[in-house]
């Protein structure tokens, strides 16, 4: 497998990482139940915390570093 390949999985695992998490936050909020709320809340978490570690292990997304290190060029004359 390349390693290109294994980025975009990683970068997959993220995004599904941080679906998983927006589900358990809406969850949590139609819950009823307070305590339930809370375990919701916290698997949240923990599901973002994986996503950002997913995302940092495959690396910067292609295109994201190009446009902060892009310069305006002067011209004169």
């Amino acid at each position: 497998m390349g390693r290109t390949k294994r980025k975009l999985i990683k970068l997959s695992r993220a995004e599904l990482l941080h679906e998983r998490a927006a589900f358990c936050k809406r969850l949590a909020i139609g819950a009823g139940d307070p305590g339930f709320s809370e375990k919701l809340q916290a698997l949240a978490d923990e599901y973002e915390a994986e996503a950002a570690q997913a995302a940092l292990q495959a690396g910067p997304q292609p295109g994201f570093g190009e446009a902060s290190n892009t310069r305006p060029q002067h011209q004169t004359g």
